[in-house]
């Protein structure tokens, strides 16, 4: 294998390594403004930009890694995480031809709309498991920051495309 081969290969890596990243930081114990800021959901930022972006460096074997790596860091439900990422990989890259090349803010409204509904997803998959309703106010509080955070992070990941992706 040429060394220009292992280099494609390690940067198209560079989205599940970001969507990792983000699971990782999801279990620490991140403490935002004291603890009274929940932690965004890093992950479902990544899938969505790259999901629109650079599809073909985040296939859904590697959104099923992360969320799949998320619930075994997390110690959740196998497999909630996982099915919740790849619902807002398939919605993201089906509307992608609308989102690609349009302001950011059409692009944040997008990504508002698909929070929402990953975060209705996951509080029905728990409810489910846990046969009970549950509370619905610390989920949307962590989808709400992960909302506003997301033009910032968009920012950031655009950037590592240009300049790992695109510029290589």
């Amino acid at each position: 294998m040429a060394d220009s081969d292992l280099k494609t290969i390690l940067l198209s890596l560079t989205p599940l390594a970001l969507g990792l990243f983000g699971a990782i930081l999801l279990v620490t114990p991140l403490r935002l403004f004291q603890g009274i800021v929940p932690t965004p959901i890093f992950p479902l930022a990544v899938i969505f930009f790259w999901s629109i972006y650079g599809p073909k460096y985040l296939p859904a074997p590697a959104t099923f890694v992360i969320g799949v790596t998320q619930d075994l860091l997390m110690g959740g439900p196998f497999g909630v995480w996982a099915s919740v990422y790849l619902v807002a990989q398939f919605v993201a890259q089906t509307q992608r031809q609308y989102f690609y090349g349009r302001d950011q803010h059409v692009v944040w409204m997008g990504f508002c709309i698909a929070t929402v509904a990953a975060g209705l997803l996951l509080w029905i998959e728990m409810s489910l498991i846990s046969r009970a309703a549950l509370p619905v106010l610390p989920l949307f509080a962590q989808m709400g920051t992960t909302m506003l955070l997301y033009p910032m992070l968009s920012l950031a990941f655009s950037s590592v495309h240009k300049r790992v992706i695109v510029e290589r």
